[in-house]
């Protein structure tokens, strides 16, 4: 991986990360834009923050990485109920987290998979 690639991957981590934890935290809910659309959006931010950050920190071992993440998405939920007045923990969110993370560990397996295969020459 080059050093810009590198770089470019931990700022996407970054944003990501901050729109993750501004949307967990914000004083009140998100409007409803279809029926689901927060469970949606809970599915969308875990998939997208823990991919990127696992394509941004490869040295920690996966399942540390993961089980973090895993243990995030029933946690930030239940913090989110405590330490916002407006906002409430529902299991429903919790568990739209935790298939995010669950979808990316999947996709991230099946794309280093694709992707350390040997090149082979005809």
């Amino acid at each position: 991986m080059t050093k810009r690639y590198h770089l470019i991957i931990w700022a996407l981590f970054i944003c990501a990360l901050a729109a993750l934890a501004y949307g967990i935290f914000r004083p009140s809910p998100p409007e409803k834009l279809f029926e689901n659309s927060d469970k949606v959006g809970h599915f969308i931010a875990f998939f997208g923050v823990s991919f990127l950050g696992r394509l941004a920190i490869q040295k920690l071992p996966a399942i540390i990485y993961w089980g973090s993440w895993f243990g995030l998405a029933g946690l930030l939920e239940y913090l989110q109920g405590e330490l916002r007045p407006m906002r409430h923990f529902s299991i429903e969110d919790a568990y739209a987290n935790a298939i995010g993370v669950a979808i990316a560990l999947t996709v991230f397996l099946i794309a280093k998979r694709i992707f350390s295969r040997p090149k082979t020459t005809n």
